[in-house]
């Protein structure tokens, strides 16, 4: 059960029980989104827990891109409106290619899965409003790769650079005709990640 008022900072620290109960000592992180702010926390929070850190398609604040479409969504799941939340999602996430060619499953995603209850969506939600690393993230020390798309419609463009220009020494890399959903899309996501790891 999630907790009201759970943070991305709260959500850091329990990963890092997580990889207590484990015996997980050290490893390496990849944070996409949402996963990106919490990492975030966890890299400055508990350094000596991450081996190095890739943060893809993430904020370290809110911005004007991210809080439009993350209380557009909030709005329609508080309508119960699934239909029009996964339309959105759909749109947002992906390339516009993507979207001609996958829209006419908005329907059927938006029958299939629907959850009991859209309580932990609206918490999860609220922490990504209220999600502020910005200033913790000179003290993140793990090699770092920050990775963005140009054309992101959930949470702006800007918000990859930003980041890599606080993190000391981070690598950036912008893919400059991929948005949000670059991690599913970009042919050559999934080598450079690999790159950087190894």
């Amino acid at each position: 059960k999630m907790p009201e008022g759970c943070t991305t900072a709260d959500m850091a620290r329990h990963i890092v029980q997580a990889m207590e109960i484990l015996g997980i000592e050290k490893a390496h992180f990849l944070g996409v989104s949402m996963g990106g702010m919490i990492a975030q926390h966890l890299a400055a929070d508990f350094p000596e827990k991450v081996e190095k850190l890739i943060l893809v398609v993430t904020a370290a604040r809110p911005n004007p891109v991210l809080v439009d479409s993350v209380t557009e969504w909030m709005g329609q799941a508080k309508a119960g409106d699934h239909t029009a939340l996964m339309g959105s999602n759909l749109q947002r996430i992906y390339s516009e290619a993507y979207y001609r060619k996958n829209k006419w499953m908005v329907p059927l995603l938006g029958m299939a899965t629907k959850p009991k209850s859209y309580d932990r969506f609206l918490i999860m939600a609220q922490a990504c409003l209220d999600h502020d690393a910005f200033g913790k993230l000179p003290s993140i020390t793990a090699p770092t790769l920050v990775m963005g798309g140009g054309k992101d419609e959930t949470l702006g463009s800007e918000a990859a650079a930003e980041i890599a220009a606080a993190i000391p020494h981070a690598k950036l890399r912008i893919f400059p005709q991929w948005g949000h959903g670059l991690y599913e899309e970009a042919p050559e996501f999934n080598r450079e990640v690999l790159e950087f790891l190894t």
